[in-house]
């Protein structure tokens, strides 16, 4: 489990969310989110 100071690249969590959601999550789908999620806070 991640410790709540780490910070991941775009590329890593793809990684980690395909491991943990078990589908594909390519880092344009992380990116996509990071910029929805600055549109809305």
């Amino acid at each position: 489990m991640l410790k709540t100071e780490e910070l991941l690249n775009i590329k890593e969590a793809s990684v980690w969310a395909t491991e943990h959601l078990g589908k594909t999550v390519t880092p344009s789908n992380i990116a996509y989110l990071i910029t929805i999620l600055r549109t809305v806070f």
